[in-house]
C-alpha cells in the first residue's frame, strides 16, 4: 500500500462541513483508508476575488491507481455539490491529488505531484503537519524547505 496525500479545500456553503463530509466519503470506500488528517486552515484565494478557502489535507493508504483514485475523487466532489467552474475559482469543494508515494504520474488530467505544491503555503502547512519527512519526488527537496522557500503573500491561518 502506499501513501497518497490529498488536498482539499472548500469556499461555498458550509465550507467546514464540505470537508469534513468530502473525508467521510472517502472513509466509506473500500479500498482505500483514511490515517490522517491536518489542521483546516483559513486561505486567501488565489485567482479572482472570491470567499476565502478552508484547507486540509489527508493521508490515504491504497493500492489504486492514480486515475482510479482521481475518479473516486471527482465522485466525491460530485456527491458533495460541485459543479464545474471558472479555474481558480470558487467551488463547494476541491479534491487535489498531491502525492502518491514517491511516483511521479504525468497522464491525462492527472499530474502527480501536483504542479503548484511548492507555490502554495495552504497545501505545503497541511502536508508538513501530516508528515514533515516528505520530499517532493521530481524537485528532490524537503516540503519543509519549499515552504521556507515560498514567496506567496497570500495569507494562510490555522483554525483548529
Amino acid at each position: 500500500m502506499v501513501d497518497v496525500y490529498i488536498g482539499i479545500g472548500s469556499n461555498l456553503g458550509k465550507r467546514r462541513q464540505n470537508i469534513v463530509n468530502s473525508i467521510a466519503l472517502l472513509s466509506r470506500i473500500g479500498d482505500l483508508e483514511v490515517v490522517d488528517r491536518a489542521s483546516f486552515y483559513e486561505t486567501e484565494p488565489v485567482g479572482p476575488v472570491q470567499p476565502w478557502f478552508i484547507n486540509t489535507a489527508i493521508r490515504i493508504k491504497t493500492d489504486l491507481e492514480g486515475q482510479k483514485i482521481l475518479t473516486l475523487c471527482k465522485e466525491v466532489e460530485k456527491r458533495i455539490g460541485r459543479v464545474d467552474s471558472l479555474t481558480w475559482g470558487p467551488r463547494l469543494v476541491d479534491l487535489d491529488i498531491l502525492l502518491v508515494g514517491n511516483s511521479k504520474i504525468h497522464e491525462d488530467r492527472l499530474d502527480v505531484p501536483h504542479p503548484e505544491i511548492q507555490n502554495r503555503r495552504f497545501v505545503l502547512l497541511p502536508l508538513l503537519e501530516i508528515n514533515s519527512e516528505l520530499i517532493h519526488p521530481e524537485l528532490g527537496l524537503p516540503i519543509q524547505k519549499l515552504l521556507d522557500d515560498t514567496d506567496s503573500e497570500k495569507k494562510v491561518i490555522k483554525i483548529q
